[in-house]
């Protein structure tokens, strides 16, 4: 019964969101999204890593040290959100342009992928710092309601398929490695 209400709570948010959306506002929302969502990390993460009341439990020290490892001041952070901005941008350029060729949604589902893994890993970081975490906000606000309406229009207008999600996994493997050039363009350029 609770599935039935929520099934029905989703098509009615989808039902009402319907007019507002089209295939250029749902692609161009996703630069729009990522930018809010490091727009929060950018501002809370030197305050996070200062706090010291996360347990210490293993996990949350070697998270802590790969934080530090990977950039951890809001200007490396920058520097990063702005090199994987460039991507995503790109990504969702080409995408606008080609979808009214018949492109392909490959790179974008790619994109969104990463998106879904990275509110993941804000909501596992969260229970287990047992705190706020960078990024926690906007991906419980934004991120997973965009992704879930980006998906949800994408399949329902036929442009993506279970096949094409499918073989956009090992293309969003990929792209964790082209934004992590990002931080390291942080760290090289912010020390």
């Amino acid at each position: 019964m609770r599935e039935i209400q929520l099934k029905g709570a989703n098509e009615k948010m989808l039902e009402i969101l319907q007019p507002f959306l089209d295939l250029k506002t749902v692609i161009w929302m996703l630069p729009i999204i990522f930018i809010f969502h490091d727009l929060e990390e950018i501002i809370t993460i030197e305050s996070s890593m200062a706090a010291s009341n996360h347990p210490k439990t293993k996990f949350v020290q070697q998270a802590l040290n790969a934080r530090k490892k990977l950039g951890s001041t809001a200007a490396q952070l920058a520097v990063s959100a702005a090199w994987i901005l460039l991507f995503i941008s790109f990504i969702a350029w080409t995408t606008a342009h080609f979808s009214s060729n018949g492109g392909s949604f490959l790179l974008f589902t790619s994109i969104l992928n990463l998106f879904v893994l990275q509110a993941f890993v804000h909501i596992v970081q969260t229970i287990m710092f047992k705190s706020y975490t960078p990024g926690i906000l906007t991906s419980l606000v934004l991120l997973i309601p965009y992704c879930f309406i980006a998906y949800n229009y994408l399949i329902e207008k036929g442009l993506i398929n279970w096949l094409l999600m499918f073989a956009s996994l090992p293309i969003s493997l990929i792209f964790i490695l082209v934004f992590l050039v990002g931080n390291l363009l942080g760290r090289y350029f912010i020390r």
